[in-house]
C-alpha cells in the first residue's frame, strides 16, 4: 500500500509542483478515515445487542456487602438494559436484601424505566441476603400478567447463600419456570457457583465475575449471546397453494433453557391459526416439517 502511494505521490508531483504537502496532508486524512471506520466497527461488534421481545426482570442483591460497588451494578444494569432495544420488551428492577422491593413494576415505557433507573442508582445498600424474596416478587408479577411471555430472570449477588436461604431461593426459582421464565445467575467474587448453578436453569446460565465488581461491564456480552432468542430470518417466502413446506427461522437463541421438548409454533395462514409441534431444534435454524397450506 505505502508503496502505491509513493508511486501516485511521485506522479502527481511530476504534474504540479508543489503537490507533495497537500498530497500528504491528504493520506494523513485518509489514514485517520480508515482508522476511525474501523474503530466505529470495533465498537459496534463490542456494542452487540438483541431485538428479542421479553420481560426482563432484574433480581438485584442490595445487602450490606455490596454498598461500596452499587454504581457498579448501576452500570452493569444501566448498560444491559440498553441493549435490549425491542420496542416490545420491558422490564422490571427488584431489589433484596432481609426483604424484596420492586422499584419497577414491569413496564415497556422509556420514561418510566428511565426513572426506574434513577430510582436504582439511588439505592442504599444494607442488610441480609435473601434472594428468594427478590424471585418471588418477579413470579408475583408474571402471576398477573394476562398474556403468556418470554420472560427471563437475573439474579445477582456477591456471596454465598444460606443453607436456608438457598434452599427456598431453588423453590422460587422452579416456580418462575412454571411460568415459563429463563433463570439466569450472576455471581461476584465471594459467591457459590454450585448454589447459583442449582438456582439457573443450567450451569451455562451462570456468570462468574471473580475479578471483582469493576468487572461485571466484560460480561454483558456473554449474558445477550446466551440469553437472547430473536428470530432474523424466516424460509420460504413464498410456497405453492395445495402443498406441504417446511418452514425454517433462522436466528439465534434457539436451544436455550432446560429443555426443547415441547415446543409449539403457531402460525397465522389465509386468517387461519395452525398450531405445529413437528420441529428440529438447532442453536441458530428451528424447523417446522410438513406445514400445509
Amino acid at each position: 500500500m505505502w508503496r502505491l502511494f509513493s508511486l501516485r505521490e511521485s506522479a502527481l508531483s511530476a504534474v504540479f509542483p508543489g503537490h507533495r504537502a497537500w498530497s500528504s496532508a491528504a493520506a494523513l486524512l485518509l489514514l485517520l478515515s480508515v482508522f476511525a471506520a474501523c474503530s466505529r466497527a470495533e465498537e459496534q461488534q463490542e456494542e452487540a445487542s438483541c431485538h428479542g421481545a421479553y420481560d426482563l426482570y432484574f433480581v438485584l442483591d442490595k445487602s450490606g456487602s455490596v454498598s461500596a460497588d452499587w454504581m457498579e451494578i448501576y452500570s452493569f444494569v444501566r448498560n444491559l438494559t440498553d441493549r435490549f432495544v425491542s420496542p416490545r420488551m420491558r422490564v422490571s428492577f427488584i431489589v433484596f436484601s432481609a426483604s424484596a422491593k420492586v422499584l419497577l413494576p414491569l413496564t415497556g415505557n422509556r420514561h418510566k424505566i428511565e426513572e426506574g433507573l434513577e430510582n436504582l442508582r439511588q439505592v442504599k445498600p444494607a442488610g441480609e441476603t435473601y434472594m428468594h424474596e427478590g424471585i418471588k416478587q418477579a413470579t408475583d408479577q408474571m402471576k398477573k400478567q394476562t398474556q403468556t411471555s418470554n420472560s427471563i430472570i437475573l439474579a445477582l449477588t456477591d456471596g454465598k447463600l444460606a443453607v436456608y436461604v438457598h434452599e427456598l431461593t431453588l423453590k422460587e426459582a422452579d416456580e418462575a419456570r412454571r411460568y415459563g421464565a429463563r433463570v439466569y445467575c450472576v455471581g461476584i467474587k465471594d459467591f457459590d457457583e454450585q448454589q447459583l448453578a442449582e438456582i439457573a436453569d443450567t450451569k451455562d446460565q451462570v456468570f462468574p465475575v471473580k475479578d471483582g465488581f469493576h468487572a461485571l461491564k466484560g460480561i454483558v456480552n456473554s449474558i445477550l449471546k446466551r440469553s437472547c432468542t430473536e428470530i432474523l430470518t424466516v424460509e420460504p417466502s413464498t410456497v405453492c397453494v395445495n402443498e406441504t413446506f417446511d418452514i425454517v427461522l433462522r436466528g439465534n437463541g434457539f436451544t436455550q433453557g432446560r429443555s426443547s421438548e415441547g415446543v409449539m409454533c403457531s402460525f397465522i395462514i389465509d386468517q387461519q391459526t395452525i398450531s405445529e409441534s413437528h420441529t428440529h431444534t438447532h442453536t441458530h435454524t428451528h424447523t417446522h416439517t410438513g406445514v400445509p397450506v
